[in-house]
């Protein structure tokens, strides 16, 4: 599928780009968005995602399988991929790559859209949203509620987990990050920065066998 570009003034614009609008408001976001849009308001401003990359894809695809079949073997909650939005305020109307609930908070789920904050949210971070997302999205999320925020930085090869009224906590390379809010789901960084070496059955296979793993840097 080719990515989406934009044309200004006879002039090409390849991605990664956003497009912003302000004053924007609740009713005419969700008159505009839809599946095939990528869009969040950020405190009353539309903005507009060009598509995701290859390599974002590929490491969105294999993070949604690992929660997807860990939560459901351990009955912990639920997983839910991007294009479904999350309700802050009627300002804040965000798009996590992925929304993890646990099953108290399966009452905010709406046919639509999740109206309050997603108990651990996993965000993939580009060049062109890692700003915003660091900046704007990610506190507005732990100030909401969220229990626990992953940002991860494909180009740095790093993952910063956030926690509310903690500091955030950087890891690198083959760092064996613990999950805070799901007992006992962990991951082994080398796997997302190698993702053609790991096949995420085997991957899964080691996260519930071993259950809980020490940190490794």
């Amino acid at each position: 599928m080719a990515r989406h570009t934009i044309e200004i003034s006879n002039k090409i614009i390849e991605p990664p780009f956003i497009i912003l609008k302000p004053e924007y408001t609740e009713k005419e976001f969700f008159e505009f968005a839809n599946e095939d849009i990528s869009c969040e308001l950020i405190e009353g401003m539309l903005i507009i995602h060009s598509s995701a990359s290859l390599e974002h894809e590929r490491m969105f695809r294999f993070l949604l399988f690992l929660f997807d079949r860990f939560l459901k073997f351990t009955n912990q909650g639920e997983v839910i991929g991007s294009r479904f939005v999350m309700r802050l305020a009627s300002d804040l109307i965000f798009e996590p790559d992925l929304l993890i609930l646990l099953p108290e908070s399966f009452s905010k789920l709406q046919p639509t859209y999740l109206d309050g904050p997603a108990d651990m949210i996993v965000e993939i971070l580009s060049p062109a949203t890692k700003e915003t997302d660091l900046s704007k999205k990610i506190p507005h999320c732990l100030e909401s509620g969220a229990k626990e925020v992953w940002a991860i930085n494909p180009i740095t090869q790093e993952l910063t987990v956030f926690l509310p009224e903690s500091e955030a906590q950087n890891y690198q390379k083959n760092c064996i990050v613990n999950s805070i809010t799901l007992k006992n789901f962990w991951i082994n960084l080398e796997w997302i920065w190698n993702l053609e070496k790991f096949d995420p059955v085997e991957c899964l296979n080691k996260i519930i066998k071993k259950r809980s793993a020490s940190f490794i840097c």
